[in-house]
């Protein structure tokens, strides 16, 4: 029979901290709209999901890009569980024993998933002036510039604005990862295929920026 024990007032970061040094197994649960779930298999991250990011893209099942998916989707679910706001008088249940229906093979250190969150919002950090996952983007109807060459995922995700959207939204349709969908965004604001609702153009040399640190 599974156990639970809750944890309040305590940061979630520090909590899974605590369960990751301690080596233990199962699902550390944040209640709530922007809410989640950890799992752990002896201290190791297996696996996170958030109500804010898509799972993994079911197109890598059975492939090799599968343990690839997992993970993307695992550290896109803890960035948005671990950098959001501080709720430390929620009760986040952790249950001892209960797996994840997907994991990653081996999965992750709790040090190295703190650092690529950590990496990952430094760069949503530094783009936030002018996108962020949650700013509405249109396309630019005033473009002039000669002929420009897209990826195949900036393709995808320009046919799936419609009228607006944001890289949240595009994220979930497209299948991927909300952070790497609003760095794609904020490349095609640099291109000008896109513009956004609220903020001003980012300048072309602020590409070389996105180039550098989120590849």
């Amino acid at each position: 029979m599974e156990s639970v024990v809750y944890f309040a007032r305590e940061p979630l970061v520090t909590r899974l901290g605590r369960l990751a040094d301690s080596g233990q197994t199962g699902a550390l649960r944040v209640p709530g709209d922007f809410g989640g779930t950890i799992y752990l298999d002896e201290g190791r991250i297996v696996y996170a999901d958030s109500r804010r990011t898509p799972g993994p893209a079911m197109r890598f099942a059975d492939t090799p890009g599968w343990s690839y998916a997992v993970r993307e989707a695992t550290v896109d679910a803890a960035l948005e569980l671990l950098s959001g706001r501080p709720r430390p008088a929620l009760r986040q249940p952790f249950r001892e024993g209960e797996r994840a229906v997907v994991e990653e093979v081996g999965g992750m250190s709790y040090g190295d998933l703190l650092v690529e969150v950590e990496r990952r919002q430094d760069v949503l950090d530094q783009m936030a002036e002018h996108v962020t996952p949650d700013t509405v983007v249109v396309r630019n109807a005033l473009l002039d510039a000669p002929r420009l060459q897209v990826t195949e995922l900036q393709w995808a995700l320009l046919v799936r604005v419609g009228d607006k959207a944001t890289p949240r939204e595009l994220a979930w349709e497209a299948g991927h990862s909300v952070f790497s969908t609003t760095i794609e965004v904020f490349r095609l604001l640099v291109l000008r295929l896109l513009a956004s609702a609220s903020a001003s153009a980012p300048r072309r040399d602020a590409l070389s920026f996105v180039r550098a640190v989120a590849e």
